[in-house]
């Protein structure tokens, strides 16, 4: 009995301990991010720049379709064949005519370098795209983890204004109830107190709503729902002058070089417009059985473009 007690005993004991560590974990301090690791959450898991890293996979995968080649045609018939089956005989078939063929299209206006190049020229332009999709999301992340600070600031000076303007209120009811303050000036005192919870409310919104919009951008699975902002509010100086600014900006900003390249992509499409206007070429390699007969014929084929106006 005495065992039975005992062990009793020990798995409340355990049960106690598992249930005091599971609050413990619950009820324990949100996670923590800085600037540096919001702007990696974002790189890495925002969906908006995900959609666009695929276009270039898309882009690259035109290019393996723009560089294919033709695709040889077999060409294969049986010309006279008997009906009937007691006219299968070897004279009647031996006048039957087989004929088998290997045809190929020839490009001209080197079409196929052009298509490539010009999908290439896709490819370098939708990168760049994508860059300046990756350091606006830079902007932006920097922008609202500074607005989730300031509002982290904004709640705590409203805070402070509440505790201070408290002792305010607890310092005028003791005056009160000493009679060194009628129950109208109190009444009022404590009505600007309302004032005052209203600021910590607000603010106390304010940062909810920061910290949500900092969460969209940087991915809703890359922070739980109850995490924090780690950092400071302070003023940076810029050792840049504006002349080094501005020969960097036109040096690495992914817009002006995505810009310039979709010149050179238009350039591209223009030079594939006019190979496209050369007439292509089709070779054809036959081989003839007929009465005893084999023979062989090479045949080229090309459109005329009479009515061609574009």
């Amino acid at each position: 009995m005495q065992h039975y007690v005992s062990r009793s005993l020990v798995l409340l004991f355990a049960l106690l301990g598992a249930t005091a560590l599971a609050l413990g974990q619950s009820t324990g301090s949100p996670v923590r991010i800085t600037l540096d690791e919001a702007v990696q959450f974002a790189l890495a898991h925002n969906h908006a720049l995900q959609a666009a890293r695929s276009a270039i996979v898309q882009s690259q995968d035109e290019e393996t379709t723009a560089n294919l080649r033709p695709n040889p045609v077999l060409g294969a018939d049986v010309i006279g064949l008997p009906i009937t089956p007691n006219e299968f005989t070897s004279s009647n078939i031996d006048q039957t005519e087989f004929d088998a063929g290997l045809s190929y299209l020839f490009e001209r206006g080197k079409k196929r370098q052009n298509r490539l190049k010009a999908a290439q020229d896709i490819t370098a332009q939708t990168r760049s795209t994508v860059s300046d999709n990756e350091r606006n999301l830079t902007f932006n992340v920097a922008s609202q983890f500074t607005n989730a600070l300031l509002a982290e600031s904004t709640l705590s000076f409203a805070q402070q204004d509440l505790d201070s303007f408290q002792k305010t209120v607890a310092i005028s009811e003791a005056q009160y109830k000493a009679g060194a303050m009628s129950e109208g000036d109190l009444l009022k005192i404590k009505l600007q107190l309302l004032q005052f919870q209203t600021d910590v409310t607000a603010a106390e919104l304010g940062k909810q709503q920061a910290l949500a919009a900092l969460r969209q951008l940087v991915g809703f699975e890359s922070v739980p729902i109850d995490y924090d902002v780690a950092g400071q509010l302070e003023y940076e100086k810029v050792s840049e002058n504006l002349e080094g600014l501005q020969a960097l900006a036109i040096k690495d900003r992914p817009d002006l070089r995505a810009a310039q390249q979709g010149i050179t992509a238009a350039k591209s499409q223009y030079v594939l417009a006019k190979a496209d206007g050369k007439q292509d070429i089709t070779g054809t390699l036959n081989y003839t059985h007929i009465t005893g007969y084999n023979s062989v014929s090479v045949i080229f084929s090309m459109p005329l473009p009479i009515f061609d106006r574009n």
